[in-house]
């Protein structure tokens, strides 16, 4: 697969919309829709500091992740830098192949899985055991980090100069992250195979039918306030070269290996093991985004990062960042405005009805874009000790302080389904809904997530709708939920039961399978049920 990056040289004559609109000219039909996705979005005074080991937020800001969502995204992004994210947890240790079912309180055996072992105190000596969920660094030998890589599925020339990111979409190795705390829950809350996730939608649907209109939040999925879904997009080296992303030698002819981005270097990683058949040679990676969410909020505090080299980042719905880098923007009677924005590509078009249309898969450069770094992050960089470092010690194992972590950006944040005004909100990097970023939000499509009575999807399609965009690809959900994606309509049965907007639950494999059928054999098993029903009698579940 070849990326031809023809389109990124003529990028060099289609100026930003920052920056180029003068002060008096009247904005464009996209400038008018950029409009509702150009708000900046933290509060004055987001600014936080990192003394002794501890963020410290200013006064007056009660929850960050609510009042100052850019620059949580960015502390967000910077502590799971810290904590060595590429060592936790992964869907394919939570979600096990080859599950067992959870031991019963008081069982020993190895036929089970023991879930008190999260209370352990690390390291625990040896690998983790067979079937059963696991935290990698609490074990001394655990299995080495494996990556799944897809097979491609549209090679349509057309999308190589119009989407470019949609090509590079279907070569990418996703990983998706998940610390500790998340780990723990998940395992402890029995989520972690098919079967009990079916029998927790029927214990649900059950009481409603017995005991509406009062809830049971026992039976609710809910993870801890500390748990963090951190999912990050590789590209392999071969891939890199290939695309034309990466280069074997500087500015100067000097060789570089290994090869990298001159001007802005990538995040590197060796991961020894794929899931592709054949291919289970180690490689280099390379980290090209970042989409993550921490359960700060309800509905999670979500934010996407790119590489700045990233083709088409900004792309139909800009890049909004008003912590991390100033953008150029546009001075309107000597005050500087839009700073946080970097509008999408536009061109006109060549006859007389001066229509305008975007102009996409082109490198947002530095020299255009105008982007600089703010004191503000700066100093956070540097008190949280990443990116200080002049080079890279190690490009087979991420480090924080690899200088490589000043190339990602902002691409922008989300922490409601809506604007005040109404107006449906959208978050999607390039890479990942690569093909769909126009319609594309983190917070809708993960609001779909559930398991109906068999375990699978109640709500199938991951967030895609039957509405095609212009390249005949399917567009996905934003705005608010459905309530019909989750009940029957006008009744209280059961269509989905939701999963607190975590899609990782596609991967929960039955432990007795039934067949070919995608489903299990059976959902009844007292291993299955959801802690509730193994809560001994008296006890309350009062909070």
């Amino acid at each position: 697969m070849k990326v031809f990056l023809i389109s990124a040289v003529l990028a060099g004559s289609a100026m930003l919309l920052s920056g180029a609109q003068a002060a008096d000219s009247k904005p464009n039909p996209v400038e008018q829709v950029s409009y509702f996705r150009a708000d900046a979005r933290d509060r004055p005074g987001c600014t936080p500091n990192f003394i002794d080991g501890q963020l410290r937020w200013p006064a007056g800001i009660g929850n960050p992740a609510a009042s100052c969502p850019d620059a949580y995204a960015w502390t967000s992004m910077l502590e799971a830098v810290r904590e060595k994210f590429w060592t936790w947890g992964t869907d394919q240790t939570i979600w096990i192949s080859d599950p067992k079912p959870i031991c019963l309180p008081g069982q020993v055996s190895q036929d089970c899985c023991d879930p008190s072992v999260m209370d352990r105190t690390p390291p625990i000596e040896g690998a983790p055991p067979s079937g059963c969920p696991f935290f990698p660094t609490d074990w001394t030998n655990p299995p080495p980090l494996t990556v799944a890589k897809p097979n491609p599925s549209h090679s349509h020339d057309f999308l190589n100069t119009l989407d470019p990111a949609r090509v590079l979409r279907q070569e990418e190795a996703e990983i998706v992250f998940r610390n500790r705390p998340f780990v723990r829950y998940s395992f402890l809350q029995n989520l972690y195979n098919k079967e009990s996730l079916g029998a927790r939608f029927t214990a649900m649907q059950n009481w409603i039918s017995d005991h509406a209109p009062y809830a049971n939040p026992a039976l609710t999925v809910d993870y801890p306030t500390d748990a963090v879904m951190f999912k990050v997009d590789f590209f392999s080296q071969s891939e890199m070269l290939e695309s034309g992303l990466i280069s074997d030698t500087d500015g100067n002819g000097q060789r570089l290996d290994p090869p990298n981005n001159p001007e802005h270097p990538y995040v590197t990683m060796l991961i020894e093991e794929t899931l592709a058949p054949g291919d289970e040679e180690p490689e280099l990676f390379y980290l090209v985004s970042v989409t993550a969410a921490s359960k700060a909020l309800p509905n999670w505090h979500w934010y996407a990062f790119e590489h700045v080299g990233n083709l088409g980042r900004c792309d139909y719905t800009g890049c909004n960042d008003s912590f991390g880098f100033d953008a150029r923007g546009v001075e309107v009677g000597g005050a500087s405005f839009g700073q946080n924005y970097i509008p999408p590509k536009t061109e006109d078009s060549d006859d007389a009805s001066n229509d305008i249309v975007f102009r996409t898969g082109t490198p947002y450069t530095v020299a255009e874009t105008g982007e600089s770094i703010t004191p503000s992050l700066d100093a956070l960089l540097a008190a949280m000790g990443v990116a200080t470092a002049d080079s890279v010690s190690d490009p087979n194992t991420p480090s924080a302080a690899d200088p490589a972590w000043r190339s990602y950006r902002l691409k922008a944040s989300q922490i409601s389904f809506v604007t005040n005004t109404g107006v449906p909100t959208h978050a999607g990097q390039s890479i990942t809904e690569g093909g769909f970023v126009n319609s594309a939000s983190c917070m809708t499509c993960h609001s779909q997530a559930g398991p109906d009575a068999d375990g699978n999807a109640g709500v199938p399609g991951i967030g895609s709708q039957t509405n095609l965009n212009l390249f005949g690809l399917n567009q996905t959900v934003n705005g608010a939920p459905e309530p019909s994606w989750f009940f029957a309509e006008g009744t209280t049965v059961m269509r989905s039961l939701p999963m607190d907007f975590v899609w990782g639950m596609l991967n929960a494999s039955c432990v007795d399978p039934d067949g070919d059928t995608g489903k299990c054999k059976s959902y009844n098993d007292p291993h299955f049920a959801p802690p509730i029903g193994r809560i001994e009698p008296g006890a309350t579940t009062r909070r």
